[in-house]
């Protein structure tokens, strides 16, 4: 038999407790392990502009421009090189990193049409993340002089260690959300699947629609304690029997 979209509805609605419940015991699951089991992350960001070179009077521009950005690459090996790192380390001891653990927690992204150097820190304190990239920031352009004979580093972009914002690995009201939509997609395609699959006839409607017959009667369910009463005592004066007649 062909179900149609209202006969869907109808099964979800005589389901709902059970999607009801389902639903609770997932997003009650998800905080529970979000609050005991997930340590949120955080992540802060900052940039670096390389500059062009200070050209002498009458060089070519676009020159100038392509030694810049032949540049980015060389810093950002320098930017994540045991040099810089350990300068860090030494310099800002209240990070409390060592030189891996701060090479673990660093990102450093170039592009090679950018003159942009984007660096990225994650820590479970975001103050501390934040802390990450304006120390490495300002050993770097420290360095940069020393290293390189050149001053065309300029820190373009800082984070705001008082301005924290949410966790890289989901907040508990992402979570939750996320719980909710796939948990109640999942109870309603269960109970849609589990139908689709029962052939039980349950309603006079069914029957019609199975056989192709009307239905002239139907026997009510009765529970074990109906089932189990005595019948009723038939007293007074035994009467011809009744006939029916069945066309």
């Amino acid at each position: 038999m062909e179900k149609t979209i209202l006969d869907y509805v109808h099964i979800i609605q005589k389901k709902l407790w059970i999607i009801f419940v389902f639903v609770l015991i997932a997003c009650a699951t998800t905080y529970y392990v979000s609050k005991t089991f997930v340590t949120p992350v955080y992540a802060a960001s900052g940039q670096l502009i390389v500059n062009s070179i200070n050209p002498v009077q009458g060089s070519n521009n676009l020159n100038d421009l392509n030694t810049s950005l032949n540049l980015v690459q060389s810093y950002k090996e320098i930017m994540e090189s045991p040099k810089i790192l350990g300068d860090v380390v030494t310099d800002y001891p209240e990070l409390g990193l060592t030189e891996d653990e701060l090479a673990k927690k660093l990102e450093v992204k170039v592009s090679e049409k950018s003159q942009v150097m984007n660096l990225k820190a994650t820590d479970e304190s975001y103050s501390r993340a934040a802390g990450i990239v304006n120390a490495v920031s300002a050993t770097f352009i420290d360095a940069i002089p020393t290293l390189m004979n050149l001053n065309n580093v300029k820190l373009l972009t800082s984070p705001d260690a008082e301005q924290p914002g949410a966790p890289v690995n989901g907040s508990v009201v992402m979570n939750l959300l996320i719980s909710f939509v796939v948990s109640l997609m999942v109870a309603i395609g269960v109970i849609l699947f589990l139908e689709s699959i029962n052939d039980t006839v349950r309603t006079e409607k069914e029957a019609e629609e199975w056989y192709g017959v009307p239905v002239i009667a139907s026997v009510p369910m009765m529970s074990r304690k109906q089932a189990g009463k005595p019948s009723p005592k038939i007293t007074g004066r035994v009467e011809e029997p009744s006939y029916a007649a069945f066309k």
